[in-house]
């Protein structure tokens, strides 16, 4: 049986862990943006700061995925994107964007986006995480899949 001292520790660490804002929490909202450079996708924190940036530049088959959290890894040239079992492969600078910030990731638009939307997206690269995230809204993930892919 455990002490009374253990019990009251674990009951401590359950409040404190179940009282954390989780990604969710601190995530506000998806949002498209389109123009004539491209379209993108962003997922931002409440208070504003973007998470992570899906981005398809107009005339290009490429998909952008930018995460400004990152910090780059100079023998890290690989940023996975993905959900379930859905995942792609992209190539980061491992130098990181002094544009956009963070890491960005590039290849051509995946055939499983609109699956990897339709889930729990997480970004990876090296040793760091993003997400997984809430799934954007069905029709603004399907907004950009087309816009992505026409």
């Amino acid at each position: 049986m455990a002490s009374p001292d253990t019990a009251n520790a674990a009951v401590a660490i359950v409040a404190a862990n179940a009282a954390a804002p989780g990604i969710e929490a601190l995530a506000g909202a998806w949002d498209m943006v389109s123009s004539g450079e491209g379209s993108g996708l962003f997922l931002a924190r409440r208070d504003g700061e973007r998470l992570v940036h899906l981005f398809c530049p107009a005339g290009d088959d490429d998909l952008l995925v930018n995460v400004p959290g990152f910090r780059p890894v100079g023998s890290e040239e690989r940023m996975s994107l993905g959900a379930g079992g859905a995942v792609v492969a992209l190539v980061a600078d491992p130098a990181g964007d002094p544009l956009r910030g963070g890491v960005t990731g590039v290849g051509p638009v995946p055939t499983e986006l609109a699956a990897i939307l339709a889930g729990r997206p997480a970004i990876n690269y090296g040793a760091q995480t993003n997400g997984p995230h809430p799934a954007p809204p069905a029709e603004m993930a399907r907004d950009f899949v087309i816009a992505c892919t026409d």
